[in-house]
């Protein structure tokens, strides 16, 4: 018996929005979607972190995440209650380039959550003890992610693949030792200086029409930011092997990682397809070694991320300590790609990126996510359509050239986070230089 192919009924397209440019320097990006009862909106703020006092970094975060304790017409809570009230949610996060503040209501709600978010963005009250209260808990969370293998790994890689000095460097939330300077005032004067209207993009999907957006927003009132323009980023880092000692663990974490070109790159189809079958797929070249053959892990993951104005290979999991080096050198080895990917593996990893399209982007939050990441990148809306049929045209050639062009093995930065007493003579006996940090 001959298993049937199975194919997509239809053609798949991201969703066009209706794109608005408002005298006030706003950018509405509409998502019109019949049907869709819970409506998702962000607002795309081009704020880099490295426009924060170096003495005070993290309160681009705290302002963030302090933003809707109160405003000045409803303090202490009130906005909150009115808001809940509506059924509405709020979020947010903060990133190196840009950040979003969003949130989720009812479609048929949206007319009444609108000018309550305005009043969000543009009366935040920060009092005293709310911004104390959030720089307590960026504290605690940090002090959580050191105690955590995977998130201390994270923040040991990111230090070795950026320049100490540069912003880039360092966690979003900031450290303890500049979050513990930050107050009130200091939230309140970011909050002036960057959440502004002039060049911010407004995303928005549900069923909502465009003019009962527009009004919605119609309270939001902000002046010039005090600054614009992307500044450049840290130049490359000559790779490390760092070690992140956690005496007890009985794994370690491993991650493998490199600074890449992204989304602007004619490559970058093929590399996301390449990274997908070399890491990427269950059925990815490193998991069947590390994971079928070798048992030494539960899952090897990686792949080819995109930033704004770079991009990141990282290729990691967590494997059992006795065997820690012995992983490392199968990865390297299996990273210099020494077999070119086969038509069937490169089949396989672009029939997964275009199939899961359509899942991956389902509801409103699925599209505003997707469409807030274009934005913050300065991408047009219509780039996702572009890309899954570039995508579609990757071949196995094309797929193994361009990664052996951008990923090198010998020029990998090294995350281990485990037990320093064993790992580093483990990563010694490879010929690497390891660091204890």
């Amino acid at each position: 018996m001959k298993r049937p192919a199975v194919q997509l009924a239809t053609p798949w397209h991201f969703p066009t929005p209706t794109v608005v440019r408002l005298y006030s320097g706003l950018s509405v990006w509409h998502f019109h979607l019949p049907g869709q009862h819970v409506a998702t909106f962000e607002v795309v703020l081009p704020t880099q972190l490295t426009y924060e006092p170096r003495d005070k970094e993290g309160v681009a975060n705290v302002a963030l995440h302090a933003i809707d304790e109160g405003t000045h017409q409803h303090p202490d809570g009130g906005i909150g209650e009115l808001l809940e009230a509506q059924g509405a949610t709020l979020h947010g996060g903060t990133h190196h380039r840009y950040t979003t503040f969003g949130g989720q209501a009812p479609s048929r709600r949206l007319t009444a959550v609108l000018p309550l978010f305005a009043e969000v963005l543009t009366q935040p009250a920060y009092s005293e003890r709310d911004v104390a209260h959030h720089v307590e808990a960026q504290i605690a969370s940090h002090e959580s992610r050191l105690a955590s293998p995977g998130a201390a790994n994270r923040l040991a890689l990111r230090a070795a693949l950026y320049d100490p000095t540069h912003r880039d460097s360092r966690p979003t939330s900031g450290l303890p030792e500049t979050l513990q300077r930050i107050t009130a005032a200091d939230a309140a004067q970011w909050h002036r200086s960057h959440f502004s209207q002039v060049g911010a993009t407004l995303v928005i999907a549900g069923a909502v029409t465009l003019d009962e957006v527009l009004e919605g927003i119609g309270g939001w009132h902000s002046g010039q930011p005090a600054a614009q323009g992307l500044r450049p980023t840290s130049p490359l880092q000559e790779p490390t092997v760092v070690v992140v000692d956690h005496p007890d663990s009985v794994q370690a974490t491993v991650t493998l990682a490199s600074r890449t070109v992204t989304r602007n790159d004619p490559r970058w189809p093929s590399l996301r397809v390449a990274g997908h079958a070399v890491a990427g797929a269950f059925a990815s070249r490193l998991n069947l070694e590390l994971r079928e053959r070798l048992g030494y892990t539960y899952g090897i993951r990686g792949g080819f991320s995109p930033g704004v104005d770079e991009g990141q290979f990282s290729v990691g999991g967590s494997v059992r300590t006795e065997v820690a080096g012995d992983a490392v050198a199968r990865m390297l080895d299996g990273l210099a790609l020494a077999e070119a990917l086969s038509a069937a593996e490169t089949d396989d990893a672009r029939d997964f990126l275009v199939g899961i399209a359509p899942l991956a982007n389902e509801t409103s939050a699925d599209i505003v996510a997707q469409g807030s990441a274009l934005a913050g990148s300065d991408i047009w809306p219509d780039y996702l359509n572009e890309h899954f049929a570039a995508l579609k045209l990757v071949t196995a050639e094309g797929a193994t050239a361009a990664f052996r062009e951008v990923v090198d093995p010998t020029h990998l930065t090294i995350a281990v986070t485990g037990a320093a007493a064993e790992l580093v003579p483990a990563l010694e006996q490879l010929g690497l230089r390891p660091q204890v940090v």
